[in-house]
């Protein structure tokens, strides 16, 4: 309990599971809370829902009662807008409450989308809106967004900073923008593993090098299946018009899937049909576990990026000579399509990069994967298997993985192949936002980490990997695929550029 919420009183209006929970945990903070849903009936209902959720937790939930509006806003020094995300919907219900609300009435918003402008003009004093964007489920997250529009005042802005913090919140600020950071940041994970899946890849294969290579919690389908596919195409709708920018458009198949009611794992199916394999199952499926090595190797870094290479790989495994040639290169030139032509004339060789060319540059029986150091340490490989490009993987790839014990996953020959196509649109769309000024590098890696449980930020992945890379990754997709989602900012331009 804080001492400083103690006498405050705050009312909460739309209880759903997020207007509940937040209910809950200014409750646990010591506040008084008002809460009201859209009829007397749907609040008692929603309220005793939540102590039974409360009870279920083994927490109190002592200091909440249901009222009307008026009453609530009548008594509140805060109030707390969970509607549903439509914004006619939050318009009205401000409009409403201003005719009950005192002159010191804080106005926060859990819109996760949603313009604060336009709800601060909808209240009619724009400098006392804000927006305080709690992630699912509030009692145990402790990430707030807090969205401050052009017309939200400083004191606001401070006022809605503290009452966080004296919920025990960690606070990252946005500019108010479509999205603010977590969902726009997330919005290019997302479509891309949608297209992986329409270009041909699993779902669990996706999912498996997402959590594998990246070290993400869950996988982008699997997350996007259980919060349901209407709720990202509504999201990916806004996007579209609010950017006017064709790479927010959302993907065929997703609209497909909504159109046909399959929205996810409350549905029974979505990306995964769960009457015939969870998404964990087939995860596990896909996924290469390393085994004793039939022949054990070693291996001999070469290319332009032997030094990375070899900085990942354990000692053990190196060879100055003699062993099998690993050739880490980004996007190839004529110099290292002539160099691996050479090595493959004399034996085995392995290509490890993600750049789509070598699909028409790859010797015939070399192998090709990209290997990479996962935040929690150790090795992970995606292993590139194409039979509409008539890439195989040769046995002495296996032995390798089993050497290296590397646990791996088969991808098709696609550009980026799926971990750096992931990470480094991300990276670009976080770039852009720091070049939009909506919010400032630290804040958003703190935002993936806290709103995602990501092991490391985009900006993290970003010194990982190089600004020179990065920016070579997407010019290579976006050449490849003559699609503008792959436009680098020109935030990572100057940066790859510096001397």
């Amino acid at each position: 309990m804080s001492a400083a919420l103690e006498e405050t009183v705050v009312a909460v209006v739309g209880l759903g599971p997020m207007g509940r929970g937040i209910a809950r945990v200014f409750d646990a903070a010591g506040a008084r809370v008002y809460v009201v849903d859209v009829s007397p009936e749907a609040t008692a209902a929603q309220l005793n829902r939540a102590r039974a959720e409360a009870a279920a937790d083994g927490e109190a939930f002592a200091r909440t009662t249901g009222a009307e509006l008026p009453t609530a806003v009548r008594h509140a020094d805060i109030l707390v807008e969970a509607t549903v995300e439509d914004m006619a919907v939050k318009r009205s219900l401000l409009s409403e409450v201003r005719e009950f609300a005192g002159p010191e009435l804080l106005v926060a918003s859990n819109t996760s989308s949603l313009s604060i402008g336009e709800m601060g003009q909808a209240f009619g004093d724009p400098a006392r809106v804000v927006g305080m964007h709690f992630f699912n489920p509030p009692t145990r997250m402790r990430l707030v967004e807090l969205i401050v529009a052009a017309g939200t005042s400083a004191a606001t802005a401070e006022r809605a900073r503290e009452l966080a913090a004296a919920l025990g919140k960690t606070v990252v600020t946005c500019a108010d923008s479509p999205n603010f950071i977590v969902n726009r940041v997330c919005r290019p994970l997302y479509y891309e593993a949608q297209l992986l899946v329409t270009q041909g890849m699993e779902a669990g294969a996706v999912d498996a090098v997402a959590s594998g290579a990246l070290g993400h919690p869950m996988g982008p389908l699997t997350l996007l299946d259980f919060t349901g596919l209407q709720t990202h195409l509504g999201s990916s709708e806004t996007a579209l018009r609010e950017f006017g920018d064709p790479r927010y458009r959302p993907i065929p198949l997703v609209r497909a899937l909504v159109r046909a009611g399959m929205t996810g794992r409350a549905a029974g199916r979505g990306f995964y049909d769960y009457a015939r394999e969870k998404p964990r199952a087939a995860v596990t499926r896909l996924l290469r576990a390393p085994g004793t090595a039939e022949h054990a190797v070693r291996v001999t870094p070469a290319g332009p990026g032997a030094d990375r290479l070899a900085a990942i790989l354990p000692g053990t495994a190196l060879a100055k000579s003699g062993g099998l040639p690993v050739y880490r290169s980004g996007t190839p030139q004529d110099a290292d399509v002539h160099a691996v032509r050479d090595l493959a004339a004399a034996g085995p060789i392995v290509i490890d990069s993600s750049d789509g060319r070598w699909t028409d540059a790859l010797p015939p029986g070399a192998g090709w994967l990209h290997l990479h150091h996962p935040p929690a340490g150790g090795l992970f490989a995606e292993v590139v298997r194409d039979e509409v490009a008539g890439i195989g993987v040769p046995d002495f790839v296996g032995d390798l993985l089993d050497s290296l014990a590397a646990p791996s996953a088969e991808v098709l020959a696609l550009p980026g192949l799926v971990a750096d196509r992931l990470a480094h649109c991300m990276v670009n769309e976080a770039s852009a936002l720091v070049e939009e000024r909506i919010a400032v590098p630290a804040d958003i890696d703190l935002a993936l980490r806290l709103g995602m449980n990501h092991p490391r930020g985009p900006f993290g992945q970003f010194e990982a990997d190089g600004a020179a890379a990065v920016y070579a990754s997407l010019v290579s997709m976006s050449e490849l695929t003559g699609d503008p989602r792959y436009r680098p900012a020109q935030l990572l331009r100057r940066q790859a550029a510096r001397r």
